[in-house]
């Protein structure tokens, strides 16, 4: 049977989620130099990609996390998919920002959320962490306890992985990058110069540059 990483790889490919350029890298928000973006929101334009998410999102909750109480989206870019879960669960839903606000009440939680819930993090994707901990950590400051983080795509950078082994923190991916490249491959949707780049990249992305 083929896995859910696969199929989730190669439906994201088809809806062109993934940008790639060799030549004229991306910059992303920590200031890296990437031959790669992905645009998660595009799944939201596809009703068939959407329920498999959900769908996806929420049977890993539920396997994983039995003793759930609350499910927080990481803000703003998993909002949407942390409250197609909590609905697909019937659960609360809270969204936590990695900073609070500057402006208005200044929260970074959003939401009912009392001390001592087990909370599970919903977030789009993980590169280098930095967001999905900082959310941790306000979880955590709130008297919470954050039983794991669940995302649709794990680049399964070294860094990033170090973040969640060093926080103690569970992460659960439905595709990552290398089941992506694999269905790239197969699909012959990006050239063997991308595919070489992209090897290379991966290795070291805060060093690559082109």
């Amino acid at each position: 049977m083929e896995s859910v990483a696969h199929i989730m790889a190669r439906k994201l490919l088809q809806m062109k989620a993934f940008r790639v350029q060799t030549n004229n890298p991306f910059t992303w928000a920590n200031g890296w130099q990437a031959p790669i973006y992905f645009d998660d929101r595009r799944i939201l334009s596809y009703a068939s990609a959407r329920d498999f998410v959900r769908l996806e999102l929420a049977h890993c909750v539920s396997i994983n996390f039995p003793d759930r109480d609350v499910i927080a989206g990481v803000a703003v870019n998993a909002i949407t998919h942390g409250v197609l879960v909590a609905e697909q669960l019937g659960m609360p839903f809270v969204y936590v920002y990695p900073k609070p606000k500057d402006h208005a009440l200044e929260n970074q939680i959003e939401g009912e959320l009392a001390p001592r819930q087990n909370v599970i993090v919903i977030e789009n994707q993980v590169s280098a962490g930095i967001h999905a901990m900082k959310v941790v950590e306000a979880l955590r400051n709130n008297g919470c306890r954050v039983q794991g983080v669940v995302t649709i795509f794990n680049y399964d950078l070294p860094a990033g992985m170090r973040r969640f082994e060093n926080a103690d923190v569970p992460l659960i991916s439905l595709t990552d990058f290398e089941t992506v490249l694999e269905e790239a491959e197969a699909l012959e949707m990006w050239n063997e110069e991308e595919i070489r780049t992209l090897l290379e990249w991966h290795r070291n992305p805060s060093k690559w540059c082109k």
